[in-house]
């Protein structure tokens, strides 16, 4: 299995993608199996010829000849999540910024969210614009192409508080800032905070959180600023103490932050973290 990261060439796209990556499995490799780990990200794939059967935590992705392209989307899952390949595969996966996917699609996202791992066709021409990229050789050219296809979506999106919220959430400034502190400061209900962040985001106010702050552990260890200190990283990514860290990473990956660290791989610049089996 081999991928390959990309980040948007284009300057407007860069506002609304984390990055771009294209996997390859061939038909002669072995199963590759992995675990992957909550995201803050919303993830839309499409891969060619495979069909995608899930099972509780388990998702597969098979060779299926009989099957032009699937297309899901990944918005709401909150534990590890073990993904097998089987054959050949040809799949590209964008990472939307939170919140950013809304500004592209007619309806709010949780409108198209149906299960942890959703069939997507947001667009009338969606499945043909991905059958149509997947077939490209070079994957400079479908890194293009997608762009593109996702620029000529662009819809633009505004709301009253949410991005505001995100900001002061995701911002360095206000890490220690608790839901609570949020809505007064935005002058809103936590009920209201809810209900939009699950119609726009498809995660609670306290499930984005505890992603966000086990994503930032991840990225200060992989910065080797604090690689052997947990300590270190606990009370520089907003957790209380060490122990609510090891009690927060038992909760989103299954593992303590010590096994977590010392049995995932980082690949592609350390932008993704799996743990292979």
């Amino acid at each position: 299995m081999k991928i390959k990261v990309y980040f948007p060439s284009n300057p407007l796209l860069k506002k609304y993608i984390e990055c771009i990556y294209i996997l390859t499995h061939t038909a002669e490799e072995q199963p590759s199996k992995y675990i992957t780990f909550p995201s803050i990200f919303t993830i839309v794939s499409s891969s060619e010829r495979s069909r995608v059967t899930t099972q509780g935590n388990q998702l597969i992705i098979r060779q299926c000849d009989d099957n032009e392209v699937e297309t899901n989307l990944v918005s709401d899952f909150n534990k590890p999540v073990y993904v097998q390949y089987e054959g050949k595969v040809n799949e590209i996966t964008i990472y939307f910024k939170p919140l950013a996917i809304n500004a592209f699609l007619e309806h709010d996202l949780n409108h198209y969210n149906s299960s942890n791992f959703s069939e997507f066709s947001p667009f009338e021409d969606y499945r043909k614009a991905m059958i149509d990229i997947l077939s490209l050789q070079n994957d400079t050219e479908k890194v293009e192409a997608v762009e593109n296809y996702w620029l000529s979506k662009l819809i633009g999106f505004q709301h009253n508080f949410l991005e505001t919220v995100l900001s002061e959430m995701m911002g360095d400034e206000n890490d220690a800032l608790t839901i609570t502190e949020l809505c007064e400061k935005n002058v809103v209900s936590r009920t209201t905070l809810n209900k939009h962040f699950i119609r726009h985001i498809c995660k609670t106010p306290s499930q984005f959180k505890k992603i966000l702050r086990f994503r930032n552990a991840v990225n200060k260890y992989a910065s080797n600023t604090a690689r052997n200190n947990l300590t270190v990283i606990a009370y520089g990514v907003d957790y209380f103490d060490q122990s609510h860290m090891i009690r927060e990473f038992k909760s989103v990956t299954g593992f303590s932050p010590k096994v977590f660290f010392e049995k995932t791989t980082a690949l592609e610049k350390k932008q993704i973290h799996w743990l292979f089996l």
